[in-house]
């Protein structure tokens, strides 16, 4: 016997779902297809000004991972919103947090590489979104593509984020952050670091490692950058004790960028 549901079944069965779409539209975008991963850093007249851009780049560099390097001033487009980020032939975006997860390196010193992250890599965010000189310099690298209005507001946002980071991380700056000591924890770790290179070619020994990376990223920052600080008086000082990090620099540079900065070469400051 046939039930009251009977021709209501047979309609949804001839509106077979096998029969959609009914028009088949392409997309407007369709992303290019990459033959290889591709690494996402900020600008620069030289390497890349941005210390975390040029430390993840050496990392690539000395795990001879193939990528192809690619330049702009939109962080956004990364997972995190932070530069730099790599970007791999199946689509998927990696952040820089993530992208050592991808890479087989050896093992550094942790106290060193600790020296390192408390000591010099504040300086060079002190140096470039703090200090006035460093922030004029360094403005036009970072935020070129915005507006003058818009590029002001950014850097002043940027400016008190970096400001207040150093302050918390750092306690012993006090109420008010000093650059003068800023500089000066910079300076003990590069003292510490000079004894720690010694006659070897990378801080990690025959073959450079993480600590090489984010050392040479720092001392890099400070060499190439545009404007003078007291950290870069002391690296380029005629006859300066410093000259073997200067030295390591430039090997580096040597034999894993194929070029030489001229910004590094050393000079009566």
């Amino acid at each position: 016997m046939a039930t009251p549901e009977a021709p209501l079944r047979e309609i949804l069965k001839s509106l077979s779902f096998t029969q959609f779409p009914l028009c088949h539209i392409d997309p407007f975008y369709t992303p290019a297809v990459i033959p290889r991963p591709q690494l996402f850093v900020y600008p620069s007249p030289g390497i890349t000004s941005d210390v975390e851009c040029l430390r993840i780049l050496a990392l690539l560099k000395f795990a001879n991972y193939e990528f192809d390097l690619r330049y702009t001033n939109e962080p956004n487009s990364s997972p995190n919103a932070q530069l730099p980020y790599l970007l791999l032939p199946d689509g998927t975006a990696i952040d820089n947090q993530h992208i050592e997860d991808h890479l087989s390196l050896g093992e550094s010193s942790m106290a060193y590489y600790s020296l390192a992250k408390h000591g010099l890599a504040p300086a060079t965010e002190y140096l470039v979104w703090v200090d006035p000189v460093g922030v004029s310099a360094f403005g036009d690298r970072y935020l070129g593509g915005y507006s003058v209005v818009v590029r002001w507001a950014l850097g002043w946002v940027v400016s008190e984020r970096v400001a207040k980071k150093l302050q918390t991380g750092m306690p012993e700056y006090g109420a008010a952050l000093d650059g003068d000591v800023v500089y000066e924890n910079a300076v003990r770790a590069m003292d510490s670091l000079l004894v720690f290179l010694g006659d070897r070619m990378f801080l990690d020994g025959e073959a450079p490692g993480r600590l090489d990376a984010l050392v040479f990223a720092c001392l890099n920052a400070f060499l190439e950058a545009p404007v003078k600080s007291p950290v870069r008086t002391l690296l380029t000082l005629k006859d300066s004790k410093y000259r073997p990090l200067v030295d390591y620099v430039l090997r580096i540079i040597d034999r894993y960028f194929g070029e030489k900065a001229d910004s590094v070469e050393p000079r009566v400051a």
